[in-house]
């Protein structure tokens, strides 16, 4: 009953997320009477765009139809925000994906719950999600009307809307190194894992449990959400005069991916050994989530499931690499900078 009413309010996040993306483009577009072009740009294509992926995702079982439709949501608010983080949504998505096939043989025997082939739902989709599509939205609030999904995201001027951007982009490259680093880190073979806290060997599959290639994978899952977002930057200023300026101006969202993909990992590992329950399931032989007979205990608490722990890393994530570019940037100007509006009337706060 509690999973049907939570289901329930990811569908109502989902259309709430769908109908702000919508409206916030618009608004701010009317106030400086952009073309409807822009609209048809930064709406139907980010709509097209996702739908197909949903589309094809579905077919190759990468997720169910409600994860799909929810997808479609979260795909529109990059997609209006800017091409960029489109990119770094599809770097995130398609690899993780692929990620979750590799292996299928070991990990259907270490983890019972992959029977099902790695197809996510819509409680995934929410869980890794759902920080970077609110920070989008934030996006779309705080930058200046007329420039959504044109203005260059340098790390020189930090306003709002930068960090809000790169609040997302840290949120997704969080989320895929967490998610190589889980499904890489559980193929390593005969080297047991050891636990973050007590760095006891602990059974592959166990919550809280590192090993040296889930780490580096977890960089590399970050590095290629901060490339797919630089990338994104570059393509969409190609056309531009200062191209090459505004492209490197860009340069620091790769390190800042890595590093990402290294800190959610991390925090998920320490919250996994702590407050979600791994054990061992003595009939099958296997590593389970849920205490229950047969059922040895091997490390933490049963308090949070792996979706709540996916959201609370991914949010944390994001909260810190924003702050940290907070710290390194000048701090003589207002975070929020409107610009001339109305006949050169400036809107600050």
């Amino acid at each position: 009953m509690a999973m049907s009413i939570f289901r329930f309010l990811i569908v109502v996040w989902a259309a709430l997320s769908l109908a702000g993306t919508v409206y916030l483009v618009d608004s701010r577009s009317y106030l400086v009477g952009v073309s409807r072009y822009y609209l048809l740009e930064h709406l139907f294509v980010p709509i097209i765009v996702t739908g197909l992926l949903a589309s094809f995702a579905i077919y190759k079982q990468w997720l169910d139809i409600p994860a799909g439709l929810v997808s479609i949501a979260v795909g529109m608010a990059h997609g209006a925000s800017h091409f960029c983080l489109l990119f770094a949504l599809l770097a995130f998505f398609v690899s993780s994906s692929i990620a979750t096939k590799v292996g299928k043989r070991v990990k259907k025997r270490m983890d019972p719950t992959y029977q099902k082939g790695g197809r996510r739902d819509m409680v995934q989709v929410f869980s890794n999600g759902a920080v970077a599509t609110t920070a989008c939205l934030g996006f779309l609030f705080f930058a200046a009307p007329g420039t959504v999904g044109t203005e260059t995201l340098n790390f020189q001027d930090v306003y709002m809307d930068t960090l809000c951007a790169v609040a997302a982009m840290a949120a997704l490259a969080g989320c895929c190194g967490d998610t190589w680093a889980s499904e890489f880190g559980i193929l390593q073979g005969s080297i047991l894992p050891r636990h973050i806290i007590t760095w006891r060997t602990v059974p592959a599959g166990t919550n809280g449990g590192v090993t040296i290639i889930g780490t580096l994978c977890s960089c590399l899952g970050g590095l290629l959400v901060g490339v797919a977002f630089f990338f994104g930057m570059s393509l969409d200023h190609m056309y531009e005069r200062d191209f090459a300026g505004m492209a490197l101006s860009s340069w620091p969202a790769i390190p800042l991916g890595a590093f990402a993909g290294f800190l959610c990992s991390l925090i998920d590992s320490i919250l996994g050994a702590t407050l979600q329950y791994s054990g061992r399931d003595t009939d099958r032989n296997c590593v389970v989530n849920q205490p229950g007979p047969g059922v040895e205990r091997i490390t933490g608490r049963h308090i949070l499931s792996n979706h709540a722990v996916n959201f609370i890393s991914s949010l944390l994530t994001a909260i810190i690499v924003a702050y940290l570019v907070y710290l390194r940037s000048p701090q003589d100007y207002p975070l929020i900078d409107w610009g001339p509006v109305d006949g050169g009337e400036t809107i600050v706060d």
